[in-house]
């Protein structure tokens, strides 16, 4: 049986492999990060993310469809005030789990208050959102939160964020800054309930592990805001 220390090297090293797949040149599990290259590291995370997940939307196309050219995109959303620039653009034209990739942008929940100022309870592009197989939300909505995932809790959407307190909201994915690195945590318990199976290569490489769910419980309809 193989230790732990190897383990988690050889998950270590799967990660790194998954990552020449977009940037055709090694890329550290925690790199040192300023600015844009911060940024193009998240992106190749989100891109690479997608391999270590099980789920019925993540599932790979059956072999009718892998000979169609309709077959449906991996949607990655970019949810809020963008920091990325151009840092997706080593994705055009790539293929993950033998699909095409595309990337979607939404506004940030204040871009849709009224005139008084007044915000609306859940975000009005929920529904967009929810057909995204892996959202990244931007450190703009860290005040919104509960009114962006809540009705997103239920969807088989991995959603992301760099925000503190994000796996506490109700977040599966959340990168951090360590030590000059970028890195990630996890919610299982968040992950769990959207229905995905996060493999345990990538659970070894995280940071941290939270297990409790903001959305679980008596309570979750209410704090969902669903109508």
């Amino acid at each position: 049986m193989m230790s732990e220390n190897v383990m988690r090297a050889t998950g270590s090293i799967l990660f790194l492999i998954a990552c020449l797949t977009v940037w055709g040149a090694p890329v550290a599990v925690c790199a040192d990060s300023s600015a844009t290259p911060e940024y193009r590291l998240k992106a190749a995370f989100l891109y690479n993310f997608i391999l270590f997940l099980d789920g019925a939307r993540f599932d790979p196309p059956d072999d009718n469809a892998k000979n169609d050219d309709s077959s449906p995109p991996i949607l990655i959303g970019i949810l809020g005030t963008d920091p990325f620039a151009d840092a997706f653009e080593p994705l055009k034209d790539k293929e993950v789990r033998n699909r095409p990739v595309a990337i979607r942008r939404f506004k940030g929940l204040d871009e849709f208050a009224d005139a008084e100022g007044r915000l609306p309870a859940r975000h009005p592009q929920s529904e967009q959102i929810g057909d995204c197989h892996v959202v990244f939300i931007c450190r703009s909505e860290k005040e919104h939160l509960t009114a962006i995932l809540g009705p997103l809790r239920r969807q088989s959407l991995l959603t992301v964020a760099d925000t503190p307190g994000f796996l506490e909201a109700g977040g599966i994915v959340d990168f951090l800054i360590e030590d000059k690195k970028v890195c990630f945590e996890i919610n299982t318990a968040a992950a769990q309930r959207a229905g995905l199976q996060i493999r345990s290569q990538l659970l070894r490489l995280a940071k941290r592990i939270v297990q409790t769910d903001a959305f679980e419980g008596p309570n979750d309809e209410e704090n969902g805001n669903d109508t």
